[in-house]
């Protein structure tokens, strides 16, 4: 696969692009040329050498010749086996020559760098590698074949049957079962809104994906007993008429000729993902588009479409017109700004080309809640993109709530005061969040039931109000006994929280024994906390700062360590520590708070006595301490990094279902780390925001240009093809 790209000839582009070729030692041929700038035009030379996937974008010389040397860094380890030493020392030295030229050109040097480190593992960035085959068959040590059910097929179950290899998948017997019979690359599914990327490019098959290592069924999983390990399945049985192609292939309750069964399993990998939170807001179902899978973009299409027609009919009025082609989208976070961005780049493109008369009636507005856009981003992102925003015409609205959509109005909130007002509108599309799976509150529900009388701990995490299904950092779902793991949008991972020890908590620190805790020991059981609750520290440290022992004693903190350890070690595992800057494990995952905002938590938790205080305050302070924990962001790429670490788990032949097997394999087994590689968010007009660990934000064409390189070679499936539907 030769991967190069074409735009305004520069000496460094020549350079790079001819020492890499003459340093192949022949095996690399002419370079393909993938990205041309808006006036150029592709050399017939290059042209007629092209082979494999590509990507065409527009951009400067510079920016071009940075993304030839790194598509040819990508591609690196398959022909760095076939070269000497001394050839593969030689090419790496031009490709490096040709990096730094073109970062140099662009002031993105540090930038360039980093990039290079991050496209040359594309594919394990997203957690997508796969598993690799060769040597003698495999056999598990239970010496049977444990029956493996994958429940889902987006990025989580992908990745896991990706990372798995053909020889580790003969260990056991694995079905998929998913309503959605292929996988959907997400993070380009904005881009197929009004066509900038066709549907279909962004889609592979779940066969083509578990082909050789596992049996696909294309079902709904209905509900999970837990006791029985049993999973039950449906699907409709056909259409009414042969020839119906839309009907509902997976049906709610008891319908005439709805096939029904159940599947045992050993092993369960639950990846069902999230729903579309509406907030239970007013007509948001019945007026709005969501927007999660590939059918939604397509909807929206066709509805701006239709918009468009009939804004265009003599009968419209210039109100009808006004309100048909006003779009709006509600949500600021990726999903949104991408989502809008993509609008905008039709409206100032094709619909003035197609519609010239409609140009001073299209309005596109962003509602948000927060006050900037991409919130989880770095501050000069979001500045950056609402700059992009006015530049191209789009409308953010701050600070709006939506309290109900109709057929023609969206209803709003503003502010601090209320201000209730609405927007007539043609179409919107509501990307404003998610919540939890329906099948998950079903599935926590039966843990529940198999807890009860087994497990205080358990059940008490089960029942917490949060999204997902609560597992431990081996992605071991609570309560199941090491038969059910979980994994993206459906889990969540996280430590401990510390309100469920409140009272043991409170008797290791009450070293006195007279029945309260005064701040002193409150300071020493909090410090000596800190290690297993990583949520305690801030509080740790405004005590340590705000109370003093007058004795000068600092004995006591040892002893209360130890209290403290003796007291949970029935019930709790040891966690490790954080190991690297940008490897995070839950743990560290936590809130900071200010100082100022750690003593009102105090001031409203000590309310009979300010020097001292009883259970129940002690409770009302755990809970606002545990509110500090934060789960693992709902990405991509946590959820193909959780799937990669699940196939790494069962390719060592011990995971049976049973808790001998799991307590036995976790034992030796790291906990998973989420290696962050930066967020990306495309803007319109080939400008992205790239938010990068360590280095920061980088926004622009450059950017722009950086995302569709990483995207592309980030698909767990670009190489996989099939029917689907």
């Amino acid at each position: 696969q030769r991967t190069f790209v074409c735009s305004t000839p520069s000496p460094a582009m020549a350079a790079g692009s001819t020492a890499f070729v003459a340093s192949s030692g022949g095996h690399v041929a002419a370079p393909t040329w993938l990205a041309l700038s808006p006036h150029q035009h592709c050399p017939p030379q290059a042209s007629s050498s092209f082979v494999g996937p590509s990507v065409l974008v527009a951009t400067s010389g510079a920016a071009a010749t940075a993304v030839a040397a790194l598509l040819a860094l990508v591609a690196w380890p398959k022909r760095g086996r076939q070269r000497s030493w001394r050839a593969r020392k030689s090419a790496r030295k031009s490709i490096v020559a040709a990096v730094a030229a073109a970062a140099s050109a662009a002031k993105l040097s540090a930038f360039g760098r980093a990039f290079a480190l991050g496209a040359t593992v594309a594919g394990s960035v997203a957690g997508i590698k796969e598993g690799t085959d060769g040597g003698p068959p495999r056999t598990h040590k239970s010496g049977g074949k444990p029956k493996v059910v994958v429940l889902g097929s987006g990025w989580g179950a992908a990745t896991f049957m990706k990372g798995l290899s053909k020889d580790d998948a003969e260990m056991y017997d694995i079905k998929v079962i998913s309503p959605r019979n292929f996988f959907l690359y997400t993070p380009l599914l904005p881009a197929c809104t009004m066509g900038s990327v066709e549907e279909r490019s962004i889609v592979t098959p779940v066969r083509r994906l578990i082909e050789g290592k596992a049996e696909y069924l294309e079902a709904k999983c209905e509900s999970i007993d837990t006791l029985k390990k049993v999973v039950r399945c449906c699907r409709a049985g056909g259409p009414a008429r042969s020839n119906d192609v839309n009907y509902e292939r997976f049906p709610e309750g008891d319908v005439e000729g709805k096939l029904t069964f159940d599947v045992e399993y050993d092993i369960l990998i639950y990846a069902v993902g999230a729903q579309t939170n509406d907030f239970n807001t007013p007509g948001v179902k019945e007026n709005a588009f969501f927007f999660k899978e590939v059918q939604d973009a397509h909807k929206v299409r066709e509805k701006v479409t239709d918009l468009f027609e009939m804004a265009s009919l003599p009968t419209a009025t210039k109100k009808d017109r006004d309100r048909l082609l006003s779009f709006v989208v509600v949500g600021g976070g990726p999903t949104g700004v991408e989502v809008a961005a993509d609008l905008a780049d039709f409206c100032e493109r094709d619909a003035i080309d197609l519609y010239p008369n409609l140009r001073e009636h299209i309005k596109i507005t962003l509602i948000n809640t927060g006050d900037n856009l991409l919130s989880t981003y770095d501050q000069s992102i979001s500045k950056t993109c609402m700059e992009v925003f006015k530049q191209k015409g789009v409308d953010v609205m701050a600070r709006c709530k939506v309290v109900e959509v109709t057929p023609e109005e969206i209803k709003m909130k503003r502010g601090k005061e209320e201000e209730l007002f609405a927007l007539p509108y043609g179409c919107v599309v509501w990307a404003a969040g998610i919540k939890e799976h329906s099948l998950t509150n079903q599935l926590k529900a039966s843990l529940i039931q198999k807890n009860e009388s087994v497990s205080e701990l358990n059940v008490a995490s089960l029942k917490a109000p949060v999204r997902g299904i609560v597992t431990d950092e081996h992605l071991g779902v609570r309560g199941s006994g090491g038969s059910i793991f979980a994994l993206g949008d459906a889990a969540l991972v996280r430590h401990d929280r510390t309100a469920v020890f409140a009272e043991q908590l409170y008797k290791a620190a009450d070293i006195d024994g007279n029945g309260e805790l005064d701040l002193m020991e409150l300071r020493d059981l909090f410090s000596g906390a800190a290690e297993e609750f990583p949520q305690l520290e801030d509080y740790a440290a405004y005590l340590k700062e705000a109370v003093k022992d007058p004795s000068g004693d600092d004995g006591r903190m040892s002893e209360i360590a130890k209290v403290f350890s003796d007291a949970l070690e029935r019930e709790k595992l040891a966690f490790r520590k954080v190991f690297s800057l940008t490897n995070q494990q839950v743990g560290d995952r936590t809130t900071r708070k200010e100082k100022e905002v750690i003593a009102a938590e105090f001031d409203q938790a000590l309310v009979h006595d300010k020097s001292s205080m009883n259970l129940e305050e002690f409770r009302l302070l755990l809970e606002c301490v545990d509110k500090n924990l934060q789960p693992f962001p709902p990405t991509a790429q946590v959820a193909a990094q959780q799937g990669k670490y699940l196939a790494d788990l069962l390719s060592q032949g011990v995971l049976d279902g049973a808790q001998e097997s799991y307590a036995e394999t976790m034992g030796s087994a790291k906990v998973f780390s989420y290696f962050h590689k930066g967020s990306l968010a495309y803007l319109g007009g080939g400008s992205a925001a790239f938010d990068l660990p360590i280095i920061g934000p980088v926004t622009g064409p450059a950017a722009g240009v950086a995302l569709e390189v990483f995207q592309t070679f980030g698909h767990p499936g670009r190489e996989k093809t099939g029917v689907m539907g």
